[in-house]
């Protein structure tokens, strides 16, 4: 068997398993695990219980839900993704150009983003499409399976800090 097969092989699994991480970290699910900690660790200690999770995720999506609708029209998905991306580029060391690159970048994947998430095809994410996104996010940095993220859990091979 030639290199050639296994190694376009790889290149689909890699562009597979990127493009269900991007959907999976809806609204500040970092796929960094120490990232991740901080952005969800309400009360400091380190620790992302799941129930703290469960909790900043119902905020989240209350905050994003602006019509009180029950479910994320792609308008709100759009509105609040871009507020952070601009709170991120605002702070980031870029060039100007280089923001406007990685804006146009971010804001063409949203419509993906929103599509996957969006799994029952309804023209918006419901609580229950928006929890499954999440959970999957804190499943994967629970590498040791004791119900919450820390820094006891080893990071994969294929996750940064």
């Amino acid at each position: 068997m030639s290199e050639r097969p296994v190694m376009k092989t790889r290149t689909l699994l890699t562009a597979a398993v990127a493009v269900s991480l991007i959907a999976g970290a809806a609204h500040a699910a970092s796929h960094a695990r120490d990232i991740f900690i901080k952005e969800q660790d309400q009360n400091g200690d380190g620790v992302v219980t799941k129930d703290e999770y469960a909790a900043t995720r119902a905020i989240q999506f209350a905050k994003t839900d602006a019509d009180n609708s029950g479910a994320l029209s792609q308008a709100e998905y759009v509105a609040e993704f871009k507020a952070r991306l601009e709170a991120k580029l605002a702070t980031s060391d870029m060039t100007p150009e280089k923001k406007a690159e990685e804006r146009m970048r971010q804001m063409r994947q949203t419509d993906v983003r929103f599509g996957v998430l969006d799994s029952d095809k309804s023209g918006g994410i419901t609580k229950a499409e928006f929890d499954y996104s999440g959970w999957r996010m804190f499943v994967t940095h629970d590498t040791n399976n004791d119900g919450a993220v820390s820094a006891a859990d080893p990071i994969k091979s294929d996750q940064t800090t």
